[in-house]
């Protein structure tokens, strides 16, 4: 069981974030163009993020 700062529970928390940011995006009024490119920056920002973590070097 992991505890709530464990890095393994901050790796499976990451979908929800995103999820809660797009939502909010579109609750706001962004239009499609918007959001999509939202997605897609922060899909980007995270695939940079965990091959950074994964780097043994």
């Amino acid at each position: 069981m992991s505890t709530p700062n464990s890095p393994q529970s901050r790796h499976r928390s990451w979908p929800y974030a995103v999820t809660a940011v797009i939502v909010l995006a579109i609750q706001q009024g962004w239009d499609a163009r918007q959001v999509i490119t939202l997605t897609v920056s922060l899909l980007v920002l995270i695939a940079l993020i965990t091959s950074a973590g994964r780097h043994d070097g």
